[in-house]
């Protein structure tokens, strides 16, 4: 085994506790889609189903999965849902998302009468970020559908913000007010409908977006939305604990002469004689090529550089600061002794954000669930 993911079971509750008692009395859903962040969806769903209203993925495959797995929280699928899944979902006791009054809505009601369950529907709302859902002024119509069918049920309204990381944002005041037509149009003919709009960054950062339901994702991981949301969250007393580490071992260590390349392309000359060690793992295993003279990764606590490109299954690091031999414990993130290595560094070295680190750390690596 060339490297291991460790996911800390506890800390995943810490975190749903917290964010949780952060938006009481609004419950909080948790979102655990793109095989929960990373983390593993059916070992993360065990860990915080009873602390949740809804689970939330976005394929209907992966809600599928979960109920496999036992999972038996009431989960909602965010995305599109083949005509063919429909039965299974409703069978499956999924919650939907409902944006087309026409042919999408008949194909729903067919599948809840041929397999006797009544569909519950989220009635999406496009306020501003344009991808799914409908205009709030075109609520009438698909209401007026909805009546029109038997077997089908709304239970929900939502939407998604597009720039809730930015404290002062006046296209999510706006998003909101948008929201507002809709969620007053939904109510007045179902009065028990549920409204959501926050995901992670709204919850903390706009209180009146909280509602009924609160979304959180990446902050369950202990990951933050973002930096100005991090600082924005400083003196609230929150206390977020990452629970993902990634660590693997040096199999091999050697010295080379100063003017010697390292690593495709010879990007890398050494300035002078130095030790070094090669990590088995590269880009296959979810370390960004950006990565390649830009970052570190952590040796029996050291902090050692990238040296050259990063390959598909190597990694050479700089051993000048790790008396450090083959089989010494390599973190890739995590901390070990004084040092931390954070998803959010890898994310800056790699020009992107932290969501995509994690989700693209790629499934076939073994991952480790720890009561810690």
């Amino acid at each position: 085994m060339n490297g291991a993911i460790e996911i800390s079971l506890a800390a995943l509750r810490a975190n749903a506790d917290a964010l949780s008692a952060l938006v009481a009395p609004t419950n909080a859903a948790f979102v655990v889609k793109g095989n929960a962040y990373g983390h593993g969806a059916p070992e993360v769903a065990r860990a915080v189903e009873e602390r949740a209203r809804y689970l939330c993925v976005y394929t209907i495959d992966e809600a599928l999965a979960l109920r496999a797995a036992g999972i038996g929280a009431p989960l909602l699928v965010l995305g599109p849902v083949p005509a063919s899944s429909l039965r299974a979902a409703l069978e499956n006791d999924c919650e939907l998302p409902l944006w087309d009054e026409r042919g999408y809505l008949h194909d729903l009601a067919a599948a809840a009468r041929a397999c006797g369950k009544g569909a519950r529907v989220h009635l999406k709302i496009n306020t501003g970020l344009n991808r799914f859902g409908i205009a709030p002024e075109k609520c009438d119509s698909v209401l007026d559908a909805v009546a029109s069918v038997r077997d089908v049920e709304i239970v929900g309204v939502f939407s998604h913000l597009a720039a809730a990381e930015e404290i002062d944002s006046p296209y999510t005041q706006y998003q909101l007010a948008r929201f507002s037509i809709a969620r007053e149009r939904v109510r007045a003919r179902f009065p028990a409908a549920q409204q959501h709009i926050a995901a992670s960054a709204a919850a903390m950062l706009w209180p009146q977006a909280r509602l009924d339901i609160a979304r959180f994702g990446i902050a369950l991981y202990g990951l933050w939305p973002s930096e100005q949301t991090r600082a924005a969250m400083g003196e609230s007393g929150i206390a977020l604990r990452p629970a993902l580490a990634y660590r693997s071992q040096l199999v091999v260590t050697r010295e080379i002469e100063a003017g010697e390349a390292i690593g495709y392309g010879c990007t890398f000359h050494a300035p002078r004689a130095m030790r070094i060690g090669v990590l088995p793992l590269g880009y296959a295993d979810g370390i960004p090529r950006l990565l390649s003279g830009n970052g570190s990764f952590l040796v029996d606590g050291a902090r050692c550089a990238i040296l050259g490109r990063i390959a598909m299954n190597t990694t050479v690091l700089d051993l000048t600061h790790a008396a450090a031999g083959v089989g010494a414990t390599v973190t890739l993130i995590g901390r070990d002794g004084n040092e931390e290595i954070a998803a959010g560094d890898w994310a800056r070295w790699a020009q992107t954000i932290s969501y995509e680190i994690v989700t693209r750390l790629p499934e076939t690596l073994p991952r480790r669930f720890l009561e810690l």
